[in-house]
């Protein structure tokens, strides 16, 4: 397959008239090829496209106004352990941003909340983006800090020793830094995107929870890599449609990474469906809308839905995403000037 893809890459790339396109193929190509290269490990969103700020803080009020958006997820659906209970993965994420002229850039905030089995994760993360005019686009930095919070239902756990002590209380949890950077450059065509979050080390020898179980207070939460990138190409023959390609790259710490490849096609920029391919992992469908005139103008939703192509796919009945995404403008009316009366004598 690595090879069908160099192959392919450069008989499109080559063949190509537009330099701008050119360019951001060449990025793609590096991307997809070093994620085919080596393993992969999954990912947290099908619809990462439309909440790139949630890994990335760079885009942080890289929109024309004020953005709110939520999504929610359940993986492996029908998924149940071997007590017979369910416990699949579930997500829910919130995040609002805007630029802010004054600040030089944007601003924003992400909630977010995790549940498996007996675990939840919920963090809080506060991000501010420094914008850049370069050539036809915008450079954006992002910072972002906030905290974790991991919590453990001890009471949900099957041991073979009833009577252990370790696993005789309830809930319990701990709490920690989080911080993250990221950088974006967006044109009216094209975005790219790397960013780095958990960079700190949040969990630490001293953060242990009242139980006592180093296995169950210390857990790994190691750095994140994220490379995404996208591009809008307008069919001449077909000017009504809209190709979209997406491209995500997650690799943790220093272990395999893994890609998500994605094609929308968008109908007067207003209807889109797509598919996505999940190495190892799923292959999905998206459709979406997006309002562009009247009263709710701004307003857009999705949903998709993964068939789940691992060992998992026996055991579930494969996951479903939906998100809904709200951009305004908020329009300040001008002062008008006054003029006072001259009184000639």
């Amino acid at each position: 397959m690595l090879n069908f893809f160099l192959y392919f890459s450069h008989l499109f790339i080559h063949k190509h008239k537009n330099n701008n396109m050119k360019q951001f193929l060449l990025m793609v190509s590096i991307v997809l090829i070093s994620g085919l290269a080596v393993a992969q490990q999954d990912v947290q969103y099908t619809n990462f496209m439309f909440s790139k700020f949630n890994f990335n803080p760079g885009f942080a009020g890289m929109g024309d106004g004020i953005c709110v958006n939520g999504l929610a997820r359940q993986q492996w659906m029908g998924y149940k352990g071997t007590d017979g209970e369910g416990g699949a993965p579930s997500t829910y994420y919130f995040a609002a941003q805007s630029p802010v002229k004054v600040l030089l850039g944007g601003i924003g905030v992400v909630v977010t909340k995790d549940a498996i089995g007996f675990e939840n994760n919920t963090s809080v993360r506060l991000a501010y983006s420094f914008h850049l005019n370069i050539g036809s686009g915008k450079l954006g930095i992002g910072l972002q800090a906030g905290f974790l919070n991991k919590q453990i239902d001890f009471t949900k756990f099957r041991p073979t020793d009833d009577s252990d002590p370790l696993l005789q209380g309830g809930n319990e949890s701990a709490m920690g830094f989080d911080m993250a950077f990221g950088a974006v450059y967006k044109t009216d065509k094209y975005y790219a995107g790397v960013s780095f979050t958990q960079m700190q080390n949040i969990w630490n020898a001293e953060a242990e929870f009242a139980s006592g179980n180093d296995n169950l207070a210390n857990p790994d939460y190691i750095n994140h890599t994220f490379i995404t990138g996208g591009y809008f190409y307008q069919l001449s023959m077909m000017p009504t449609i809209t190709l979209n390609p997406n491209v995500l790259v997650k690799i943790a710490g220093t272990s395999s990474a893994q890609f998500d490849l994605n094609m929308l096609a968008w109908y007067n920029k207003q209807v889109y469906a797509g598919v996505t391919y999940r190495a190892t992992d799923a292959v999905s469908v998206l459709a979406g809308y997006k309002v562009v005139n009247g009263a709710l103008k701004g307003l857009m939703g999705g949903l998709s839905y993964d068939i789940t192509t691992s060992k998992m796919s026996s055991g579930t009945s494969g996951s479903f995403e939906i998100f809904l995404k709200y951009c305004f403008k908020i329009e300040i009316p001008a002062k008008k000037e006054k003029h006072g009366t001259v009184l000639y004598l």
